[in-house]
Order: C-alpha cells, then sequence, then structure tokens
C-alpha cells in the first residue's frame, strides 16, 4: 500500500462540495421564498369568488397560503386561471404540481399537459403517458418518441402493434 501523496485531490471532496453548495442554493432559496408576504383580493367578485387573488407566503403554522379566485397567483392557487408557487388547480394551471384541463409544470395531471412528467390526454412531456403521448419516454395510445411504447408508436426504440421506428424489439 503506498502512503498518500499530500497534494492528491480526492474525489469525495469535490462531490460534497457540489452537493453542499446545491443544499446550500436551496436553503437560501426557501428561507427568501418563506419572507415573502403578500396578499390581495379584488373588491369584484362573480359567483361569490374574487375576480383575482394574490396569496403569496405561509401563515404563522409554516403552512403554505392558499389563493383561490377566478384568476389564483400564489403559493398553492385554486381558480379559473391559476398560477400556483408549488401547487395549481384550475382550468388552466401553471405550477411545480399541476391539476387541470391544460396545465404546464414539472409534474401534472391533467387533459393536456406540458410538462417534465405529465398524464393526460394529450401529453407534452419528457415522462408522457396518455392517448397521445410525446415524449423522450411515451407511452400511450398513439406515442412518439425516443422510446415510445403504444399501438401506434413513432420513435427510435419502439414497442407496439404499429411501429415505425430504427430499432424494434
Amino acid at each position: 500500500m503506498q502512503p498518500q501523496d499530500p497534494n492528491h485531490r480526492s474525489r469525495a471532496k469535490p462531490r460534497t462540495k457540489v452537493f453542499a453548495s446545491i443544499r446550500n442554493f436551496f436553503e437560501r432559496f426557501v428561507g427568501a421564498f418563506a419572507a415573502l408576504n403578500y396578499q390581495y383580493e379584488s373588491k369584484h367578485r362573480f359567483l361569490g369568488l374574487p375576480l383575482l387573488s394574490i396569496d403569496i407566503g405561509f401563515d404563522t403554522k409554516q403552512q403554505m397560503r392558499h389563493a383561490r379566485g377566478w384568476t389564483a397567483i400564489g403559493t398553492r392557487a385554486t381558480g379559473l386561471f391559476a398560477f400556483g408557487f408549488f401547487m395549481a388547480r384550475g382550468l388552466f394551471a401553471v405550477g411545480a404540481l399541476a391539476i387541470g384541463i391544460g396545465t404546464v409544470s414539472l409534474a401534472s395531471i391533467g387533459l393536456i399537459t406540458v410538462s417534465v412528467f405529465g398524464v393526460g390526454f394529450v401529453s407534452v412531456s419528457v415522462f408522457a403517458f396518455g392517448y397521445l403521448a410525446v415524449g423522450i419516454l411515451a407511452i400511450g395510445y398513439k406515442s412518439v418518441g425516443i422510446i415510445a411504447i403504444g399501438r401506434e408508436v413513432v420513435g427510435i426504440i419502439g414497442v407496439g402493434t404499429q411501429v415505425d421506428s430504427l430499432f424494434s424489439p
């Protein structure tokens, strides 16, 4: 066994520095986000809901506040048009997690989804699941992707009954 050279760099140290810097970034991000505190509801209402509801931040129990209105913007948002930093639910929803008819998010469930991980009738996602799925991994009745699985398939690697691909298992 040879003695370690004092100038030799260990591979573990740069990795731990990278993970520490990523952790530090997220701690600062969450800390800065937790300091945000803004509430607004429009005076005009339709069917009991405000036309615009903005509710950003956390309440005293460190729970995410919830914006509810026809147009909702907040940490969590529910409305016809919902824009949530973490979660959004509505006819048209944009957020990290989204549920609705039309969604744009990191992870979503809806009729039409555009996301990283999407489940919907029409899903355009990195990992797409639905009747019409388009993505790197697409699983659906009709699917288009690098890896496509379904009945009617177009992809580099395709698995299905009607396959148009470069490689078929």
